[in-house]
């Protein structure tokens, strides 16, 4: 009947009207009230919604979207992940997520590994804390997102984890996927390890330029160990110098000096090595020779380097 209401009902709500009355006036349930206006397309609200004013059916406009993340701050661990979510804003300033359905996902920057089809980002390894980003479409609609996925090892980079070598050092003299870059390996065919390489401050990938050099206190050049003399004639000094990393305990390093008066037979050095340049990096540093070992007097030595 025209511009009679009367009760109704769907598979989730009874609407019982009090009475017959004119379309559009006031309707209450158990639910919710709605007060209508009897012009079409006024507004109406109760505690729950409120209707749009001006548009019959209640069409909306998108005139945004915006990306944000599901928990707080923009940054991934490698190999993590995380939820991004998609906001439209509507021409009345209300707020939605789109149908995620409808979005379409993208990332960029070798760090991202992948994004699915409800914005969840899976994070690669990295050897550094490294940018990315994720972008996001929905109709006319875009955005993008930039964060950073976080370094969380030393050594766990692709073909670089677990090798004993920091993955900063190998990216520096190696990239990123480099060869012969295993802590075993010499990759410069020089009869020094690369271990041994990086723990006396020496290019992996160029052959030795020879044995360490200093000037006073100041550093003049990485090397390979050197046997060093000082004092004044009949009363010398003799000396074990050789150059290591300044951050060996955190590197995981252990120099360990042994002397020999045969070649056969080692002692391993008790004495604490002693400073004698530093840039900030490498130090040169020394033990002293002992008089003998095993009643032979010590005319050569060695430094071993072992990762813990």
């Amino acid at each position: 009947m025209p511009l009679t209401a009367w009760c109704g009902s769907s598979q989730n709500y009874t609407l019982e009207h009090g009475s017959i009355d004119n379309g559009g006036s006031l309707t209450v349930s158990a639910n919710y009230v709605a007060d209508m206006s009897s012009a079409p397309g006024a507004a109406a609200a109760s505690a729950n919604y409120a209707n749009r004013a001006g548009y019959a059916g209640q069409l909306a406009d998108v005139v945004a979207m915006k990306l944000g993340a599901a928990s707080d701050g923009l940054t991934i661990v490698e190999r993590g992940t995380k939820r991004f979510v998609a906001v439209l804003t509507y021409d009345d300033a209300s707020f939605a997520a789109p149908d995620a359905g409808r979005v379409s996902w993208s990332v960029s920057g070798s760090s991202l590994l992948n994004i699915s089809s409800t914005g969840l980002a899976t994070a690669g390894s990295v050897y550094q804390n490294t940018a990315a980003a994720v972008g996001a479409s929905y109709l006319n609609f875009s955005d993008t997102l930039n964060l950073v996925v976080l370094n969380s090892g030393t050594d766990d980079f692709g073909t670089y984890a677990a090798d004993g070598l920091p993955d900063t050092w190998q990216v520096q003299y190696f990239g990123e996927s480099g060869l012969q870059t295993a802590a075993g390996a010499d990759a410069d065919s020089d009869g020094l390890t690369n271990l041994q390489e990086f723990a006396f401050g020496t290019d992996p990938s160029h052959s030795s330029g020879g044995a360490v050099r200093w000037t006073g206190s100041t550093l003049l050049a990485a090397g390979l160990p050197v046997p060093y003399a000082s004092g004044n004639a009949g009363s010398f000094t003799f000396r074990a110098v050789y150059s290591r990393r300044k951050d060996f305990a955190a590197a995981r390093l252990s120099y360990t000096v042994e002397f020999s008066g045969d070649l056969s037979t080692w002692k391993a050095s008790t004495s604490k090595p002693s400073v004698l340049a530093d840039d900030g990096e490498i130090q040169v540093v020394s033990v002293p020779y002992p008089f003998f070992v095993n009643g032979k007097k010590a005319t050569f030595f060695r430094v071993k380097v072992q990762s813990k």
